[in-house]
């Protein structure tokens, strides 16, 4: 699998990807998100959960490249859009490693692109991305992070 963006309301195409992905995604349909406050929500143990975050976007120069190990990432923009970067790992190269928080830092260059509100992004294992980049000036967005183990 690689890089995915689209808008939530086109999920059902990509409940083929994997099961857990499907569940993910309904989680995303089913619930008031407005209505979460930020926090961490489980929803099938530690093999599906979502993170809700409320932040001000940043500079790209203040963006940080990141992977992650096992978790595959649905990043869904509640409120609020930012630019987020994609490159594949290949193309990185890692500068820090956390396996048992299951992340890796990298650096180099990659894509941006923009998530307007109602859109959400999957990022596989192989998938670098710089999350939390403003569009033109930072702004305060929500933003849900449904990490998703998929063995």
């Amino acid at each position: 699998m690689t890089l995915i963006i689209d808008k939530l309301s086109n999920a059902e195409l990509y409940y083929g990807l994997h099961p857990r992905i499907k569940k993910g995604l309904q989680f995303l349909i089913d619930n008031d998100l407005n209505s979460l406050t930020p926090g961490k929500y489980e929803i099938e143990e530690d093999n599906i959960f979502v993170l809700i975050q409320e932040y001000e976007t940043i500079h790209t120069e203040q963006g940080r490249w990141e992977a992650h190990y096992k978790y595959t990432d649905i990043q869904f923009m509640i409120s609020g859009k930012e630019y987020m970067g994609y490159a594949n790992v290949d193309g990185l190269k890692v500068v820090e490693k956390h396996k048992e928080k299951d992340i890796m830092f990298l650096d180099g260059n990659g894509d941006l692109l923009m998530v307007n509100q109602g859109s959400f992004t999957i990022f596989s294992p192989e998938d670098a991305h710089m999350p939390t980049l403003c569009v033109q000036e930072p702004q305060q967005v929500k933003k849900a992070v449904v990490k998703v183990f998929c063995d």
